[in-house]
């Protein structure tokens, strides 16, 4: 994970021995400001450094905190660049501070207070954060807490004569696509072990479930609860954004009424990013408001919400599955487990049993 470290200077003896121990965890580090090379524009490196990096941990002191100081700049930058912090910044109490200092922006965020060993505390701190930012996690009966959607997965037939088709539909009628049988390498080295997994073939939506096709559902069966507000979401504007604010229930019953199921996490990573260990559904380059709706991050217009599924056709995964970065997270089958690294390796399905489930793909 790509780190920065805002410290005043009066701290960095304190500091060091936290950089230590996330480079030993293998974090990349932005630490030292004395490293730029000369020449540079200070200003325009530090946001940079800032806006590339994954996760910003701020050191709380009486001297980082004092007024016109360059660590409230570079909190300033980051309070731009990350106008919901959660996930993004880490505050950590390094030395004594009283809370009417902190600024509103930290305080919306649990303050990190290391007991003990600092440097150990906010290195386990930021690998909870980095195995978070992998597989975000929710009760399973958080209605209407996050931004989650559906895609539905269901098996094929395997062939003798001919493969299936590479595009079909279910009973709600919504595109789906095939991906082969095989293996793929799911995780990443920069925040979760590596490992290479094999799963079988399967359909999977080509695009998250709208409003409309939700809509469908809904008014067939009677078997859920509509989501929150949804009265506003049913406007004929929105038919066509990914339905959001259901829970795991919500989007298993909706799967089975269309003949379908929820994917597990593997087969989720596989749709997404195919069997060359991309980091991204398109690549390696970092998004954009054409590839996927991250919201200020990516420059996309959606700032204030979601976008139309599928609109971001450069974004789409090696199979043509779109919205799987950015826009509406997805649920999973899988319960969580933080040890999922040691489960199978053939077609994996998480844990029997556990109190929450998976959420997949960054949402805006």
């Amino acid at each position: 994970m790509r780190v920065f470290l805002s410290y005043s200077s009066e701290d960095r003896k304190l500091v060091e021995p936290i950089y230590l121990s996330l480079r030993a965890q293998g974090h990349t580090v932005f630490f030292d400001r004395a490293d730029l090379p000369p020449g540079e524009e200070y200003d325009a490196r530090i946001r940079e450094a800032i806006e590339k990096s994954q996760l910003f941990v701020f050191m709380l002191s009486p001297d980082s905190l004092k007024s016109g100081s360059y660590t409230l700049t570079e909190l300033s930058i980051a309070q731009k660049t990350w106008e919901y912090p959660g996930g993004r910044l880490l505050p950590v109490v390094l030395r004594p501070t009283g809370l009417d200092q902190v600024p509103a922006y930290l305080k919306a965020i649990t303050l990190l207070e290391p007991e003990g060993n600092v440097a150990a505390s906010v290195a386990d701190a930021v690998h909870r954060i980095a195995v978070a930012r992998r597989r975000t996690v929710l009760k399973t009966l958080a209605k209407g807490l996050i931004v989650a959607s559906i895609v539905c997965a269901g098996a094929y037939v395997y062939w003798v004569k001919r493969p299936p088709n590479l595009e079909t539909a279910g009973k709600d009628g919504a595109p789906a696509v095939v991906i082969p049988a095989g293996n793929f390498i799911m995780g990443d080295d920069e925040e979760s072990p590596l490992r290479e997994i094999y799963v079988d073939g399967f359909y999977i939506d080509k695009y998250e479930v709208t409003v409309s096709r939700y809509a469908k559902f809904l008014k067939t069966t009677g078997e859920v609860k509509p989501p929150d507000h949804w009265e506003e979401a049913s406007l004929a504007d929105s038919n066509e954004l990914p339905v959001v604010g259901v829970d795991w229930h919500d989007a298993e019953a909706y799967c089975r009424w269309a003949g379908k199921r929820l994917p597990t996490e593997a087969e989720w990573e596989k749709a997404a990013r195919g069997t060359d260990g991309r980091r991204y559904p398109w690549g390696n380059d970092e998004p954009t408001s054409a590839r996927a709706n991250f919201g200020k991050s990516s420059g996309s217009p959606y700032k204030g919400g979601l976008s139309p599924v599928g609109i971001h056709d450069t974004g789409k995964s090696p199979y043509g599955v779109r919205d799987l970065a950015g826009n509406a997270s997805e649920w999973v089958a899988d319960w969580f487990a933080e040890n999922f690294v040691r489960g199978d390796v053939r077609n994996p399905k998480g844990p029997e049993s556990g109190k929450e489930k998976v959420i997949r793909g960054g949402g805006w």
